[in-house]
């Protein structure tokens, strides 16, 4: 059994008090609990009413606008945007932000972090005057403070379950036909680029590795990468991948047995990574590589779309992907993406 952190389960209403009772979510796999907006478990409309629907979701029951437009994304910027909907701040509760949206939000307020990572700035919470918070924040005390500013809704698991995180926040916010449209548009990327892959990559491997200052670390079998690249678009991976379960340094005798037939490099973007990784490409171990050899390689200097994202981000690394492959057959592949949402939208 994973080892569980305390939280609240409350509902609430903006400016009202929480009434809470005790719960148990677990850290690593909140999908054990089997709770709503957890793993592959849905949040759950338990009532609707005029101007409001009460979810249930990871923390418990909480009663929310039926249309807020005011939304405060501690978590899921990327599934709001996805579906039309910009938030009035952003940020995520480990204090990095993926640099993939730094664009369409960059005049959206940022949220803070103060007292290490589990309390957000609640004073620039409450300056934004949100009407919901969405958050994956599993501390008991933020959410009791959250709480208090504004409704609240926690989900997790959004790394590997982020089709149906994407589908509960437009639950959540009154969204839903706009979220089945944009999975539709997903799902279609994913399709038509397995169609364009696989007839080239074959029974070929591929894997993503980080250069940062004086290091090396392969993307092992976990979260992050594995669920696009070896899940969505079926890659295969090479020997040292399928032993990692997670990501690790590797030293340079490792590279002299890294089989990989193609490879995604996430450089750093400082100056340190970048010369880092200049070393690299200049020695002998790095042109063993098959997918050195064969020219076989792309450069990933923004990366954070596979480190942390939703479906706006993992599309991105399906266009990292096709540009390493095939760069020609991008606009077709996202033409038919853009067709199947259209197709869907209400």
């Amino acid at each position: 059994m994973c080892s569980a952190a305390l939280i609240y389960l409350a509902t609430a209403t903006a400016g009202s008090a929480v009434d809470a009772a005790v719960i148990r979510i677990p850290r690593a796999n909140g999908a054990e609990a089997g709770l709503p907006g957890t793993g592959s478990h849905p949040v759950e409309v338990v009532e609707e009413g005029p101007g409001y629907r009460v979810i249930r979701h990871a923390a418990g029951t909480t009663r929310v606008p039926a249309s807020p437009q005011r939304v405060c994304a501690l978590s899921a910027a990327d599934e709001l945007l996805a579906i039309g909907l910009k938030p009035v701040a952003h940020s995520i509760n480990d204090g990095n932000f993926p640099d993939y949206l730094a664009e369409p939000l960059a005049d959206v307020p940022w949220i803070p972090n103060v007292y290490g990572a589990h309390l957000p700035n609640l004073e620039a919470v409450v300056r934004v005057r949100p009407d919901l918070i969405i958050t994956r924040n599993t501390s008991r005390q933020t959410y009791l403070q959250l709480s208090q500013i504004a409704p609240v809704v926690v989900l997790l698991d959004h790394l590997v379950n982020y089709r149906q995180r994407l589908l509960d926040v437009g639950v959540v916010v009154g969204r839903r036909r706009q979220a089945e449209a944009r999975l539709a548009w997903y799902n279609a990327k994913v399709s038509a680029a397995n169609a364009v892959l696989h007839p080239i990559v074959g029974s070929r491997t591929m894997a993503m590795m980080a250069v940062r200052p004086r290091i090396y670390r392969l993307f092992g079998d976990q979260n992050h990468v594995s669920p696009l690249l070896y899940g969505d678009l079926q890659m295969k991976r090479p020997d040292l991948v399928r032993n990692r379960t997670w990501s690790s340094t590797i030293s340079p005798e490792q590279l002299l047995r890294f089989d990989a037939d193609y490879l995604l490099v996430a450089v750093s973007g400082n100056g340190e990574g970048r010369r880092t990784y200049d070393v690299l490409r200049k020695s002998f171990v790095w042109s063993r590589v098959p997918a050195i050899r064969n020219e076989c390689t792309l450069a990933v200097p923004k990366w954070r779309h596979w480190s942390d994202s939703g479906i706006l981000g993992r599309a991105r690394g399906i266009d990292d992907v096709l540009r390493l492959v095939s760069a020609e057959s991008i606009a077709t592949v996202n033409a038919q993406a853009d067709a199947a949402r259209n197709e869907s939208l209400p």
